[in-house]
């Protein structure tokens, strides 16, 4: 079998759109050694130098940001491969697909979609006609990594439930199961790991920060770690300031891996009471570390997160809510102990690495 894939980024950012492109190459180049199937990638926001990361065999072309050269090696490696497969990492690039449609009708197309960008209200009043009708004609499937975001994408773009797929997201396996710190002693350690660019308000930093008044009243020595960095970072530290709370409230920026590894590892809470999430991959982050979550109700992290099984589950606008349920967990640590077993159990038997090369290997003898 012969596959294509054209994503924005893989190795060039940080976010959860590029660790899921990460994790389709390598699962490509498995299949490439396992399998024998032969795979080419082209990265529109990848340089020279990102695409020396690429596993082999996978062939990997970097676009430098250059649009038009990332269109003309699409077109020239579409006629000289003629793939079985085309995947299209996001809607943006949909387009192509007609391309696709015209150049090698042979192949297959199929769109990874992950959340908000194929959603309408409240992130977009409404979509494209152009993104709509290229999607409808030059789509074969669609694989949502949620079924919320599966929902929402059909009613916006009017298309039939038939065309769509799932691929979850998914986190490393760890060697071995982990050991949570309960927090009874003090020092609790509450963490959101996220960007902070003004689009990414609907995560809910400011919500925390909002509840923790409340919450140091009952605990005083507990502290908010925020991991990221973006324009909301200042303004997020002046509500902080403004509530009396910048004491208890740390921002560490942008970290390594190595260095989230030990702030997930010595954190007691994941909490991110987000309206706008497609999935959620730092819920299983967090669960890799048995570490409970609490998340929004109104989006897909109530697909992922059990409530009250593996996480809580809450009004992502109510500040009074996400007070509660943290006070809740710090105020009965071998519950949440329990949770955070509970979390690494759900991420063992359907989160993991190879749970996504199994779907997408399905995905790609499916079609």
């Amino acid at each position: 079998m012969k596959v294509m894939f054209v994503a924005l980024g893989v190795y060039a950012g940080v976010g959860g759109l590029e660790r899921f492109n990460q994790r389709v190459v390598t699962a490509l180049a498995e299949f490439g050694r396992t399998r024998g199937l032969r795979s080419w990638v082209i990265a529109l926001w990848d340089t020279s130098k990102d695409a020396l990361a690429a596993p082999d065999p996978v062939r990997f072309t970097p676009g430098g940001r250059n649009k038009p050269r990332t269109a003309s090696c699409f077109v020239r490696l579409l006629r000289q491969v003629r793939p079985d497969v085309v995947l299209y990492g996001h809607v943006l690039l949909a387009p192509l697909a007609c391309l696709a449609r015209a150049l090698s009708p042979a192949s297959r197309q199929v769109l990874f979609v992950h959340g908000r960008e194929v959603w309408l209200e409240p992130f977009r009043d409404h979509v494209p006609r152009l993104e709509r009708l290229a999607v409808r004609w030059g789509i074969d499937r669609v694989a949502a990594v949620s079924r919320l975001t599966a929902e929402r994408m059909q009613r916006a773009y009017a298309l039939p439930g038939g065309r769509f797929t799932f691929l979850p997201n998914a986190v490393d396996a760890p060697e071995r199961a982990p050991q949570l710190r309960n927090g009874a002693g003090g020092g609790q350690r509450l963490l959101t790991v996220t960007r902070l660019s003004r689009k990414d308000h609907y995560k809910g930093c400011d919500r925390v920060i909002r509840a923790l008044p409340q919450v140091l009243t009952e605990f005083p020595s507990a502290r908010y770690e925020v991991v990221g960095e973006g324009p909301l970072r200042g303004e997020l530290e002046d509500l902080a300031r403004r509530l009396g709370v910048g004491h208890a409230v740390g921002f560490h920026g942008y970290l390594d891996e190595d260095e989230l590894e030990r702030v997930y590892s010595r954190s007691h809470i994941l909490v991110m009471p987000s309206t706008g999430e497609g999935f959620g991959i730092v819920y299983l982050e967090a669960w890799r570390h048995g570490v409970p979550v609490v998340a929004g109700n109104r989006d897909a992290g109530a697909e992922v997160v059990t409530d009250g099984v593996d996480g809580l589950c809450v009004d992502p606008y109510s500040v009074e809510q996400v007070a509660r349920a943290l006070i809740s967990l710090l105020s009965d640590p071998e519950r949440a102990a329990a949770m955070g077993r509970r979390g690494y159990q759900t991420l063992m038997a359907k989160y993991t690495h190879a749970h996504f090369r199994e779907n997408l290997g399905h995905i790609l003898g499916a079609i």
